[in-house]
């Protein structure tokens, strides 16, 4: 298998920012992405309810939650990390392909990679693949890939498969059979290739886990790894002392990401990508590093670590798409 290749090697996580046509749209003609991610979809979509499905962004003593987004707006130097009890995309699976056309336009030979994020039970993401796949037949000259996202922590009842090596395994093999299908049907440039989005991990046992599950799959089913989701279970209170955030099951914890998350994230990319480097099997799996870069040196620090791009999430929610400019200009 090639390892899979972004150029320019930054990119989009998904992300409330990546939800409608209009956030894709600012992200792909941005000159400074070699890819885009769209917010992680199911076959269905998913409930959207903005009194429990909110974000804040915060600093240290100060949080300011999605209803105050003025705020957010006029302090963009503290306001770096975030809390999230978001869910998935409202936006069906179906919805988010029939906007691709429109994306690309009249492009014969688009070179950004879209990034069709999905979630849900194996089977339903499988299928989401062979839908991806469909879209790859009418249109060979995209660059398409799917994420399976197995790692939102905010899901009441569902935790997140990719901490469960059988369902991660299920997963895996569910998708093999959809890309193995797609493969004896497609030209190779055509078939959509694969990636998964991990959670942090914290401890020794669960990046063997991971790692096991992926050279379960072998390189030739997973193309990369998004590294890493939030982190869940986490709680910010505001200045009456009451949780700044709703949430599915009223508590107010959810997913931290930003610049909090930054040293985890490092941590996490470096020690997959350690295991992933030294077998044969997993080696051309492409690490992409997110979680808390807002700045060059972020940027600099997840390739150190071992990413081969990187993705913004939070800093294209407080500084917009221009963030990927500042990125790559900054001296």
């Amino acid at each position: 298998m090639t390892k899979l290749s972004i150029s320019p090697p930054l990119l989009n996580a998904c992300c409330p920012w990546s939800t409608t046509l209009e956030h894709l749209q600012a992200l792909y003609d941005s000159p400074y992405t070699g890819a885009i991610t769209f917010r992680t979809s199911m076959i269905k979509g998913y409930p959207d309810d903005t009194s429990v499905h909110q974000y804040a962004f915060f600093a240290v003593g100060r949080a300011v939650s999605s209803a105050e987004r003025n705020v957010v707006a006029s302090s963009p130097e503290t306001m770096n990390t975030t809390l999230n009890t978001i869910g998935f995309s409202p936006i069906p699976l179906s919805e988010y392909l029939g906007m691709i056309n429109d994306i690309v336009k009249d492009e014969k030979t688009p070179s950004k990679l879209l990034i069709i994020s999905v979630t849900g039970p194996a089977e339903e993401v499988a299928q989401g693949y062979a839908m991806i796949a469909e879209v790859a037949a009418r249109s060979p000259h995209l660059r398409l890939a799917i994420e399976i996202n197995l790692s939102c922590p905010n899901i009441a009842n569902k935790p997140p498969p990719a901490y469960n090596l059988p369902m991660f395994i299920e997963h895996l093999d569910s998708i093999a059979k959809a890309k193995k299908a797609a493969a004896s049907q497609l030209p190779a440039t055509s078939v959509p290739v694969v990636g998964v989005k991990l959670p942090p991990y914290t401890y020794k046992d669960q990046f063997e886990m991971a790692f096991k599950a992926l050279k379960h799959a072998t390189s030739s089913v997973v193309d990369f790894v998004t590294c890493t989701n939030t982190l869940g279970t986490c709680l910010i209170y505001n200045d009456m002392g009451v949780p700044t955030l709703n949430s599915e099951t009223g508590s107010g914890i959810g997913g931290l990401a930003g610049a909090a998350i930054h040293p985890l994230s490092l941590g996490n990319v470096a020690a997959l990508y350690a295991l992933l480097a030294a077998d044969p099997t997993t080696q051309d799996i492409l690490i992409i590093g997110c979680g808390g870069v807002e700045d060059k040196a972020g940027y600099n620090r997840m390739c150190k670590a071992g990413a081969g791009a990187v993705a913004v999430a939070s800093a294209v929610g407080r500084l917009g798409v221009q963030v990927f400019e500042l990125i790559t200009n900054e001296k």
